[in-house]
């Protein structure tokens, strides 16, 4: 990829560009500019081509990393673009400042100091979704297929059949989404967490391919702690929203990971599924 570093601080451009070829076996081209504007100027009169990949800072001199995205996708397309590909690096965390950042047209955001395993596992997740967006573009003009993916339906039971549009569009979001999802059985006490469906970026944050995923239990993957069986038990069997833990595992994973536990309710108020998201 073609990654483009915009930092105010000379240090911190040359930290990232250090981190980004850290112990890859084919490097990435990386430009740099030290401020939003400049920046701009470069990509506009052609002094560097159009990135692939994106990382700006939220605060810098003149522009801020808001106005950056703001105007850089106001002049070379939308916030709902995908290329290039934009993460924003904050140092505050917060609900706000992320759904600021997002808003403006970044696609992903990265805490400071910057840690070099989520860098990568960031980068390979704007390759995998810059790969099939560029596929998808390079493809001859078809009509939409109609998307086929597990649902949850009366007693627990998947289906395969087709989704209406509008259904097949959010299936399509969840395929193409760079945050980790699976639909897993959670029906009662004694739940099995058996995975019906994940998305391709569940590969990252389980470090095992759909193939191992797809009808196996994921706290058995995962290798859940007793403690944490039994606090996640305790919220399924109330039907519960669980948001944002840590993934207490007894498995070694690349990076720090959180889980999210969304319920989904059938028509008579039952909660047989649960929407499982990982966050880095």
């Amino acid at each position: 990829m073609h990654i483009l570093l915009i930092d105010d601080s000379s240090s911190t451009r040359s930290l990232l560009r250090t981190l980004i070829n850290s112990g890859q076996a084919v490097r990435h081209e990386i430009s740099e500019a030290a401020s939003g504007e400049e920046s701009m100027q470069k990509v506009e009169s052609g002094e560097i081509r159009m990135p692939d990949l994106i990382i700006l800072d939220i605060n810098m001199g003149g522009m801020s990393g808001f106005e950056f995205c703001r105007e850089f996708r106001r002049r070379h397309g939308g916030p709902s673009d995908l290329v290039p590909y934009i993460i924003i690096v904050t140092a505050n965390e917060g609900v706000d400042v992320i759904n600021q950042a997002l808003d403006c047209g970044a696609n992903d955001y990265m805490p400071k100091p910057v840690n070099v395993k989520v860098l990568q596992v960031r980068l390979r997740v704007a390759e995998r979704l810059l790969a099939q967006a560029q596929a998808g573009a390079a493809a001859a003009p078809a009509p939409a297929p109609v998307v086929a993916v597990p649902a949850p339906v009366e007693n627990g039971a998947g289906t395969g059949a087709s989704l209406d549009p509008r259904q097949a569009l959010i299936a399509e979001a969840i395929n193409q989404a760079d945050a980790p999802m699976a639909l897993v059985e959670a029906g009662n006490i004694e739940s099995t967490f058996k995975i019906v469906y994940s998305n391709a970026a569940m590969t990252l944050t389980t470090q095992f391919d759909e193939s191992q995923l797809i009808g196996r239990s994921l706290a058995e993957l995962e290798a859940w702690t007793p403690d944490f069986l039994t606090m996640t038990l305790g919220y399924v069997e109330r039907g519960d929203i669980l948001s944002h833990v840590p993934l207490w595992s007894l498995t070694r994973q690349e990076v720090p990971v959180y889980l999210s536990f969304y319920p989904i309710r059938s028509a008579d108020e039952q909660v047989r599924h649960y929407l499982v998201i990982h966050h880095l």
